[in-house]
């Protein structure tokens, strides 16, 4: 690490906006399908509506981060993420509480967060050097240690009601800044002719085609985002209301075993994989591990054996989250790594609705168990392709020694 205080600023910092993320995780969720008892389709479409902007904005934010200064950039953004738990407290505090307030939340703190992620991203390189690999798994790790804690903190939605717990978010949300702040510029890129927005993102999307490290990740992650976190994120929690009879409790007990798995894969790699260099190998072992696990869940297990698969799903995920973006970070050139992780976090988060809504569709249909086991089959058969016309499963990525 380069200077220990600039990189523990930019980790609290991380912390400070990931662990009201963990709130958010269990949260809004509940308010949709316990409180407000919605169907699996309404649930779906509210799932959307948190994660598709995505699909607008993470382009148009990791644009935006490779022209300015990420730094000033994320401290505006924590200062915008703390509006939306803020307004949604005060409604319900009202009593005013409704379908349509909490789609309003979730889109414009989904599009918050999309400008935020490759803005955060493009700083990693500033505050890490000797080992970019081993940054990113620790960064990853923090990421999911404070959406663990988010998490368990939202375990008492229940008992203590979601006002408080949108409050704290706000109020962890602002903290952070502080942290920011700390954390030095980025050197300046060298001069060139900005063109127009089309033009710019356009430049990225032909620069990750024509990298053979980095489309078949790319390529891989929105798999993950269609057929993993979308009915991660509108699946379970129905399964959980409709066939297991449970609340915000047992939502936690699935996130907390998902996430602990996470960080337990993503703290391995950070202290016992520092040379490890078939990350593509390792990300396409991971997902296929994912489908594995949805085929399991399909036959709606006891809740405990539900749960555990959720543990072992966690550690498939926290591979596939290290490597592919360690791969991202080490192949894309300085002037379009916001736009490149822009592009991989929109795999995972902007594919995230789309299979929300076919999830929650099929769900609606055909039931819980379709709802899980399609997408395992459409995600082999996505892991066969690429294996099979790309070099995911024999390339080396090495990072290059510092100048």
């Amino acid at each position: 690490m380069v200077v220990a205080s600039f990189a523990a600023a930019y980790l609290v910092g991380l912390a400070s906006w990931f662990l009201p993320l963990g709130i958010q995780m269990v949260l809004f969720p509940w308010l949709v399908a316990v409180v407000l008892q919605m169907n699996a389709f309404w649930v779906g479409v509210a799932t959307f509506a948190l994660m598709a902007p995505s699909l607008l904005f993470l382009p148009l934010g990791g644009l935006v981060a490779d022209r300015g200064n990420p730094r000033r950039l994320l401290v505006f953004y924590h200062l915008a993420y703390a509006v939306p738990p803020i307004a949604l407290a005060a409604v319900i505090g009202a009593g005013g509480l409704g379908y349509a307030v909490l789609l309003l939340y979730a889109i414009a703190a989904g599009a918050i967060s999309a400008f935020a992620t490759p803005t955060r991203d493009a700083l990693l390189p500033t505050v890490a050097t000797g080992s970019l690999p081993r940054a990113v798994a620790l960064a990853t790790a923090l990421q999911f240690v404070g959406q663990l804690a988010g998490i368990a903190l939202a375990w008492s939605a229940d008992a203590v009601g979601a006002v408080p717990l949108l409050l704290a978010q706000a109020v962890l949300v602002l903290a952070g800044i502080a942290a920011v702040l700390r954390v030095p510029d980025p050197p300046p890129h060298p001069p060139r002719t900005q063109r127009g927005f089309w033009h710019e993102i356009a430049d990225g999307v032909g620069e990750a085609g024509r990298s053979p490290a980095i489309w078949p990740v790319l390529l891989l992650s929105f798999g993950v985002g269609v057929f993993y976190v979308g009915p991660f994120m509108a699946i379970l929690p129905l399964a959980i209301r409709d066939h297991y009879g449970g609340g915000s409790a047992e939502l936690s007990w699935i996130n907390l075993a998902f996430w602990t798995g996470t960080i337990l894969a993503s703290m391995a790699f950070a202290a016992l994989f520092k040379g490890a260099t078939r990350r593509g190998r390792m990300v396409a072992i991971a997902v296929t591990l994912g489908a594995i696990v949805l085929v399991c869940m399909s036959t709606l297990p006891p809740l405990w054996l539900f749960v555990a698969l959720c543990f072992v799903w966690g550690l498939g995920a926290g591979v596939t989250m290290t490597q592919s973006h360690a791969v991202v970070q080490i192949e894309a050139p300085a002037t379009h790594r916001a736009r490149l992780m822009a592009l991989f976090q929109l795999g995972l988060s902007g594919g995230g609705p789309i299979g929300a809504v076919l999830t929650g569709t099929i769900a609606s249909i055909w039931g819980l168990q379709a709802a899980l086991l399609v997408p395992a089959i459409a995600m082999a058969g996505l892991i066969g392709f690429t294996i099979l016309r790309s070099s995911v499963w024999t390339m080396r990525t090495v990072e290059a020694p510092p100048a």
